[in-house]
């Protein structure tokens, strides 16, 4: 029974990771895109 409680242990962490770096990626979206927006500009102002 203990192997059996440490998977569930193992893929709850796993799963509460994954979860975390999505909200952590979802949340960040908005300013990395607008970064990338403004290097896109100078790129193009450079030309």
């Amino acid at each position: 029974m203990t192997l059996v409680r440490r998977l569930l242990r193992l893929l709850g962490a796993a799963f509460a990771f994954g979860v975390y770096v999505w909200y952590a990626a979802v949340r960040d979206a908005p300013t990395v895109k607008r970064r990338k927006a403004a290097r896109r500009r100078l790129r193009l102002r450079d030309r």
